[in-house]
């Protein structure tokens, strides 16, 4: 029989309310498409569409999940949480975390801005008839 501490399944982490400043060890894991939370006097089920998940960078350190109504849960192992992530199918695009961060997509999206206050000018100004 697996227990939350050998069940690969099942990952501990900091559950921060979003009342209290103090946070609890709790373990999650996924099952019938809801986050379950369980720790000590906390029993609690979220619908994974509700989660906002981080997205997987290659930067270490903690990762903060968002959860509905301001709560939150932070892993401080990195490692860990991209590898329970991923065993849970729960790993955003890669393409799109990519493109998010793409200077690329910064200037076209400049360009485009100036584009559009340019033409603007021109063409929604009335004319100045003197």
């Amino acid at each position: 029989m697996n227990t939350p501490h050998t069940d690969p399944t099942r990952l501990t982490v900091d559950y921060h309310d979003g009342r209290s400043d103090q946070a609890q060890a709790v373990s999650i894991w996924v099952s019938q498409g809801m986050l379950e939370l369980a720790g000590h006097g906390i029993l609690r089920q979220i619908p994974i569409h509700q989660v906002q998940w981080p997205d997987q960078t290659d930067e270490p350190g903690a990762c903060i999940i968002q959860l509905p109504g301001g709560g939150t849960l932070r892993a401080a192992d990195r490692l860990a949480w991209d590898a329970w992530q991923a065993q849970q199918n729960l790993t955003p695009a890669a393409s799109f975390a990519k493109n998010r961060q793409s200077w690329r997509w910064s200037l076209v999206a400049t360009l485009m801005l100036l584009a559009i206050c340019a033409a603007s000018y021109v063409f929604a100004l009335p004319t100045n008839n003197g």
